[in-house]
């Protein structure tokens, strides 16, 4: 189940490349959650009750986690449309970083030595990639615009992260879709500046497949698979998946949109997945201990 959950999210960064020219990505964004709302509401229609009043009682973190997640997701969509699917996916992978980095400054929680050199080492990889291998476009803030998007996002992905951390009590598929319709709400505004721009791009036959994808398996199964997962292994195992998610994208985008890896990719992705591992490692020995 790890396993898919990571290829799907790997995946999304090449469903982000296809969707230039078939979907604009504040409107995916929306019908993303908005299909995905409407699936769960008919899957839990017969305990509406209990949904209405479990949002009552922590509606204040839904909003915040719905900003944050579908901030993310706009971002994600609008990168897409100027970086490759290769940097999406690496760029992801720093997101378990700076969640280390937030839980420092607002939990307290204690950064270790190997951790505090994880980060280190993620961050240079990031930084080698968003230079697209040369350090000294940082100097001369000569950098990708779709990169720039993408760090944003990723920071607003770790808050949504940290958040979950006070989440409430219950069913996780129910606030999900509670997340998911708090998600919708707050993304509307994007899709309203769309439409007033003109900017938007209606989905063709093509952007309505991209939107089935991002909703069923990037949405819904990875999340399904994950959240199972977390139950019968713990979250530190799972946590160490994730990495996977940067590789399964770089794979996916050389097979599916023939773009180039590399040397500067490597390097960044080894950095990277190094900066992981050395993050999540003291917490994988307490989660099994």
């Amino acid at each position: 189940m790890l396993c898919l959950a990571t290829l799907f999210w790997g995946g999304n960064a090449v469903a982000g490349r296809f969707a230039m020219g078939n979907i604009s990505p504040f409107l995916l964004t929306y019908l993303r959650w908005s299909i995905l709302t409407v699936l769960l509401l008919f899957i839990y229609r017969k305990r509406l009750a209990e949904i209405f009043q479990h949002f009552l009682g922590w509606w204040k973190y839904f909003v915040i986690g719905g900003i944050a997640l579908g901030g993310f997701n706009m971002l994600f969509y609008t990168a897409a449309h100027h970086t490759t699917a290769i940097n999406l996916g690496i760029l992801q992978g720093s997101i378990p970083i700076v969640v280390i980095v937030g839980s420092f400054f607002l939990f307290k929680k204690k950064i270790t030595v190997t951790q505090s050199v994880g980060i280190v080492i993620g961050l240079i990889g990031v930084l080698e990639l968003a230079s697209g291998g040369n350090l000294q476009r940082l100097i001369e803030v000569d950098l990708n615009i779709g990169d720039m998007y993408m760090l944003l996002g990723c920071v607003l992905f770790a808050s949504y992260t940290l958040g979950l951390q006070k989440r409430p009590d219950g069913d996780e598929i129910i606030g999900l879709l509670i997340l998911s319709a708090t998600t919708q709400l707050i993304t509307a505004p994007g899709l309203i500046y769309e439409v007033v721009s003109n900017e938007i791009v209606w989905p063709t036959s093509k952007g309505w497949l991209i939107v089935i994808y991002v909703t069923l398996c990037t949405s819904f199964l990875a999340h399904l698979f994950y959240i199972r997962s977390v139950q019968l292994i713990g979250a530190g195992l799972c946590g160490l998946f994730c990495n996977l998610t940067p590789i399964f994208a770089a794979l996916l985008a050389v097979s599916l949109l023939g773009e180039k890896f590399g040397q500067f990719h490597a390097i960044a992705l080894i950095l990277v997945l190094s900066g992981l591992w050395l993050t999540q490692k003291p917490l994988t020995k307490r989660t099994e201990t």
